[in-house]
């Protein structure tokens, strides 16, 4: 090998270190964060009756955020990558805009509570679930 292969080389070793080291070394949030910046580190099932469903949105085996399906609203959640704003109009919900480089949940369309499919955004480790599979996920199940 030649002087310059080695130091070209001996440059990709030490950025590849370089990176490895701050991926690991840089801070991470020991809470999550919902739209209304409130720090929680896990939500048990709502008291009220819904007027739709009761959905959740699970990040890292945690519900972080419950909404009705039955209450248009718009909802920002927070997960490894960044944001995840999600809509709900007419007891359907889908994912408006995200922080990712997949777009698959955004992709994937409105749901409802009879979809046989979840939200799921693996980059940022968020899962768009119902009521009863959210509690299974509280409960250890």
């Amino acid at each position: 090998m030649k002087k310059r292969e080695i130091l070209i080389l001996a440059v990709i070793a030490c950025l590849s270190l370089i990176a490895v080291l701050y991926m690991n070394l840089k801070p991470r949030r020991s809470s999550y964060q919902v739209d209304d910046g409130d720090d929680v580190t896990s939500l048990d099932l709502p008291k009220e009756k819904a007027q739709g469903d009761w959905i959740a949105v699970v990040h890292r085996n945690r519900v972080i955020l419950w909404f009705d399906s039955g209450v248009d609203a718009d909802y920002t959640v927070y997960g490894n990558v960044g944001h995840m704003h999600i809509e709900v109009k007419d007891r359907k919900w889908h994912v408006l805009d995200v922080d990712c480089f997949d777009y698959t949940c955004k992709n994937m369309g409105w749901m409802d509570i009879d979809s046989y499919l979840y939200i799921i955004c693996l980059p940022n480790d968020l899962v768009i679930v119902d009521g009863n599979t959210a509690m299974n996920i509280l409960n250890g199940e």
